[in-house]
């Protein structure tokens, strides 16, 4: 076989340079090479059951690997696609595609997460804003409702990623020619297929071409290999673009790669591989760096088709897999074949063959039997005298043969090329271990952006103990009632009220995203979302997520209002009561506590972010506390007027608590047994007014010691009221009107409570966050409250402003979430 011992240097130049563009631009694409809508390679399955009623020429489909929804409409009438709220989102039809800005979902459709800021002016209310985006009568979207929102597995798929488990149903609305079109399909996870096979197929693609170098075919046979590794890319490329759903240019970009990195290195690996094939070793360094990139690229962004059950790929799945295992393959086989390859058909140096040329020139001179023209004796290295060693200093400087002879009759030293094949045979096996691991490490590790929840390790050096504390979300109640025993330093309560038109898939969807979001929160783990970084480094602190339904969310969702509890009855009017109705009641609650304000700030925001498509606020409020430490162990918290607050709460030791705050009456439904009904008031303190009291008259409005907390009747602060002692100037010790008397069990039929209550502070106002929980208000809150609206002498400075009844279900089990008895479902 003729070999190529050089490249004409315009090739080789042309060659480098094309290397070297290769490096800086061919990363740059890597990132985004093969997804599709901002999904590659998943484990969920978003599934299309059908449109109801189907209509000619409305077509509906699941496209770029269900990251989106395409709806085509070649009818002569318009779809208009309803968004969240049931505003209209979307108009597709002979005249092209326009979006209404009005819309939240215009923006929230805007990416795959839903992270787009929602201008102020959005409102689903408001008349629609067109604008027109299309003209073609073909709009795409990412539909949020049906699929996973999060970079974090679901608690079910967590605890058990090897079973097939269904994640929700969804459903969305379009209106044409008057009727309402109902598409309806399901959220499922597939588990993935073993990779072992494919990781063989890689490791025996790589060993075959690293063999070739030492066959009698090396050339053929390793330029081969770079072509098959050209065409195993560009097979990879094509499946992926055939699903890109989009014009000829969206399709092509998708083909060539984002910046069209796939134009300068398919061409010259072609090129390359034809010239190494005929005997051009030099290119054998040019099939490295084409193998190399194509491995390392592979590698970090299709390997996991190898073990999920999904991609965005036309090519059938296990012949998508077998083309990447080929491309890192073969790509790492080339990494570590091209130093070998180089080492063994390295053409002879200039400097060797310089060295041969001097030599029989030499020869050649010392030969000659010709005598010069003029007769002299020829002078000659071999025929000049011998000189002493004493004229040496003296002597004449030997006549030079050139620059290349002088180099040649140097001393032989040893070659430089040696020190650099061994380290670019090292070079290549890092190389080689840089893929393998880069894939290896993905199906591990999950890496950013995966199917595998993130989890942060507690006790990091530098956090105490109130930073790592941990309480968990699920168990037989939910946390925030009774555990914690003492109440966080922070709360946010944020009232809901469902979108119109949310249906019983969406409310149940909505409770199962809120108890896996809370489940990882509480467990001090990260969700994926934009707005992690604002707890970087923190623990959970003793976070709380604590949902309930509120009795307007019976009539909805599929909810009849038969289905209400009769403890969830509506709370009756008090005398003297200024409510707000735009900051009171709600379909949904959530409570959000913890020791740390940020922890707080950032679970709730994620809560109620996760909630957009299917419930907005309706208002919310936040709560503050004595932070751990600031007080003893166990000490009663003080609230703005400086009183103790809780003094006389049901404890958890005592025989009746659980019939006092708990649901345990047997003919209530199944999903409250064991949970509880809670009352929030918002309570304005004319603070002023009370500072302007004395001391004396404080604790007479009370009932109480201001410093102690003790019963004015003596004692100390647990100690037991007596309502029937006398003062020492003659009346009772505590008076007919005072706080404690009236609220009393002993004066309400044995009506109680465990009441939990935050400060607040909203520009000049201040106030108390009042929660109470109970089994039922009608024997708890209803009647308390009554005997203190008609004569407790503590009216005179507070504001009832805001109220709210709540139905808090029985806590979820691992893998459940709350509420799910609601539905009927098996919490196993």
């Amino acid at each position: 076989m003729r070999v190529y011992t050089s490249v004409a240097r315009p090739v080789r130049l042309l060659l480098a340079v094309a290397a070297g563009l290769l490096l800086v631009l061919g990363p740059a694409s890597a990132a985004s090479a093969h997804e599709v809508g901002g999904v590659g390679a998943t484990n969920f399955a978003t599934t299309l059951s059908g449109l109801s009623p189907a209509v000619p020429g409305v077509a509906l489909s699941v496209v770029e690997n269900g990251s989106r929804l395409q709806l085509r409409n070649t009818t002569k009438t318009e779809v208009v696609v309803r968004g969240y709220s049931e505003e209209p989102y979307a108009r597709i039809g002979p005249d092209g595609v326009w979006l209404n800005d009005g819309s939240p979902a215009t923006y929230l459709n805007a990416d795959r997460f839903g992270s787009t800021r929602v201008p102020a002016d959005a409102d689903p209310a408001a008349a629609p804003r067109w604008r027109k985006v299309s003209d073609e009568p073909v709009h795409r979207w990412h539909d949020h409702r049906t699929h996973w929102m999060l970079t974090t597995l679901p608690i079910a798929v967590a605890a058990d990623p090897t079973a097939p488990h269904r994640i929700s149903e969804w459903r969305v609305d379009l209106d044409h020619d008057g009727r309402v079109l109902t598409a309806t399909g399901s959220l499922d996870w597939v588990p993935g297929p073993s990779p072992t096979p494919w990781y063989l197929l890689t490791a025996l693609s790589a060993l075959l071409v690293v063999g070739f170098v030492f066959t009698r075919w090396a050339h053929r046979l390793v330029g081969a290999a770079l072509g098959a590794l050209i065409a195993a890319d560009v097979a990879h490329a094509a499946g992926v673009a055939l699903v890109t759903e989009g014009n000829v240019p969206e399709r092509l970009g998708a083909f060539l790669g984002s910046d069209m990195t796939a134009l300068l290195i398919w061409p010259f690996g072609i090129v390359a591989a034809v010239l190494i094939a005929r005997g051009a070793t030099f290119l054998g360094f040019v099939g490295m760096g084409v193998g190399g990139l194509l491995a390392s690229m592979m590698a970090l962004d299709d390997a996991p088709v190898w073990w999920r059950s999904s991609a965005p790929s036309a090519l059938p799945a296990d012949l998508n897999r077998a083309t990447v295992a080929l491309i890192v393959g073969l790509g790492a086989g080339l990494l570590l074949a091209g130093p070998l390859f180089w080492r063994r058909f390295k053409p002879a140096s200039r400097t060797q063959s310089a060295s041969a040329g001097v030599a029989t020139s030499a020869g050649v001179a010392t030969s000659a039997a010709e005598p010069p023209a003029n007769g002299e004796t020829p002078h000659s290295l071999a025929t000049m005298p011998a000189r002493d060693t004493a004229d040496d200093a003296q002597a004449e400087p030997p006549i030079l043969l050139g620059a290349r002879a002088a180099a040649a009759a140097a001393p032989p030293r040893e070659e430089a090329t040696v020190g650099r094949r061994g380290f670019a045979g090292t070079l290549a096996v890092g190389g080689v271990g840089v893929i393998l691991g880069a894939a290896g490490g993905i199906a591990a590790g999950g890496g950013p952006g995966t199917d595998t929840p993130a989890e942060t390790e507690p006790g990091e050096p530098g956090r105490s103990s109130i930073g790592t504390a941990r309480v968990a979300f699920h168990g037989e109640r939910q946390a925030g009632i009774a555990t914690p025993a003492r109440p966080q330093a922070r709360l946010r309560v944020t009232a809901f009220d469902l979108v119109p038109g949310v249906d019983r898939a969406g409310l149940r969807t909505l409770l199962r995203r809120w108890s896996q979001a809370a489940e990882q929160l509480t467990a001090g783990q990260a969700l994926g979302a934009p707005g992690d970084h604002v707890v970087t480094g923190a623990g959970p602190a003793s976070l709380t997520v604590t949902i309930g339904f509120g009795p307007s969310l019976f009539g909805k969702a599929g909810l009849t209002a038969a289905n209400r509890p009769k403890q969830l009855a509506p709370l009756p009017a008090f005398p003297g009561e200024d409510l707000d109705p735009d900051r009171s009641d709600g379909d949904l609650c959530l409570l959000v506590a913890a020791d740390d304000a940020l922890v707080v700030f950032h679970a709730a925001r994620e809560l109620a972010r996760l909630a957009r498509p299917y419930a907005r606020v309706r208002w919310q409020t936040d709560g503050f506390s004595s932070a751990p430490g600031v007080t003893a162990d166990g000490a009663t918290s003080r609230n703005l007027m400086g009183q103790l607050d809780g003094t006389n709460n049901p404890r958890p030791t005592d025989e009746d608590f659980d019939s006092k705050v708990f649901v345990t009456d047997p003919a209530a439904p199944r999903w409250l047994q064991g949970g509880s009904l809670l009352v929030v008031r918002r309570i304005r303190m004319l603070l002023d007014d009370w500072d302007g009291l004395g001391r004396p008259a404080q604790e007479r409005v009370t009932g109480r010691r201001k410093d102690t907390g003790a019963p004015l009747s003596g004692g100390e602060e647990r100690t037991p009221a007596d309502f029937g002692a006398t003062a020492p100037g003659g009346g009772l010790a505590i008076p007919a009107d005072a706080h404690i008397r009236l609220a009393a069990p002993a004066f309400n039929n044995g009506a109680a409570m465990l009441r939990r209550g935050w400060s607040y502070a909203e520009d000049i106002e201040a106030g108390l966050l009042f929660l109470a929980w109970q089994a039922d208000p009608a024997r708890g809150f209803v009647p308390v409250q009554r005997r203190l609206a008609g004569s407790d002498a503590l009216n005179r400075f507070i504001r009832h402003e805001t109220s709210a009844l709540f139905a808090m279900p029985r806590g979820a089990a691992t893998g459940g979430y709350v509420g799910q008895d609601l539905f009927g479902d098996d919490p196993a």
